[in-house]
């Protein structure tokens, strides 16, 4: 079977489309600051990462490529970021944008150019959602979770309190990566405070509350055993850790 891709869920196989070869650099930038007789470097960042794939349509008839042309324009259309899965690569996926397509006709049933995308976020995730739920019964609890891939990962933590717990404190750390957030308030029993790493929120029973928020959201480490600490939680309760693994 020929390799293609999906975009959006959408097989372009189905449009005749064969990948012919794909690049997708891993690219790191650090800036300085020039001074007279040295510069200095911040930290790295990395840039949005550029996937470029070769790629060649065919048809029975010229009329039929021209409207598998026109079909694929119209999946790409897209102006905002979608999954984007290389066939060749099917276990893995990037939050693409289409950037441009551009070829030209080799014959009346075949066409070869060059599809573009931007993915700002550089990094690929696995199409396989992780979900670890533990019970917290003593107070600290160390919970450990080893995750895959190879780039931080950045996880939903859910708490489900097992009993009504008022005006705590309460501290979830990644003993590994150092990273410890704090959170003060009143949790239900039965209820969840749900910490989403990916999106710099906390909330309570499903409502924002980030007035008595501090710290670090914890991230959790690629490829090894990471200590998640619980401290002031309920000894009733459980900690559930959902991510996907991430990929350079």
């Amino acid at each position: 079977m020929a390799n293609s891709f999906s975009f959006n869920a959408v097989n372009m196989t189905d449009y005749g489309l064969v990948v012919k070869s794909a690049g997708s650099p891993f690219t790191q930038s650090a800036p300085s600051i020039q001074l007279r007789d040295r510069s200095y470097a911040f930290d790295s960042f990395r840039p949005p990462r550029i996937i470029a794939i070769n790629a060649q349509v065919t048809a029975a008839t010229h009329t039929a490529l021209r409207t598998a042309l026109d079909s694929i324009k119209e999946k790409l259309n897209w102006r905002v970021d979608k999954q984007l899965i290389l066939d060749n690569l099917s276990a893995r996926y990037w939050m693409a944008r289409f950037n441009t397509m551009q070829g030209m006709f080799e014959g009346p049933l075949s066409w070869n150019g060059n599809i573009e995308f931007t993915c700002t976020d550089p990094a690929a995730y696995s199409t396989s959602a992780v979900s670890n739920t533990s019970n917290v019964d003593a107070d600290p609890d160390t919970i450990a979770e080893t995750p895959g891939g190879n780039d931080y990962i950045y996880p939903v933590y859910t708490l489900t309190a097992g009993e009504l717990l008022t005006a705590v404190t309460i501290k979830v750390e990644n003993v590994t990566t150092d990273e410890e957030l704090q959170w003060i308030g009143t949790i239900a029993n039965g209820k969840a405070l749900v910490i989403n790493t990916p999106t710099w929120l906390v909330t309570n029973d499903g409502t924002a509350d980030m007035d008595d928020v501090s710290g670090q959201f914890p991230r959790l480490a690629p490829n090894q055993a990471n200590s998640i600490k619980v401290t002031a939680f309920s000894t009733t309760g459980t900690l559930n850790i959902a991510y996907r693994n991430r990929f350079l």
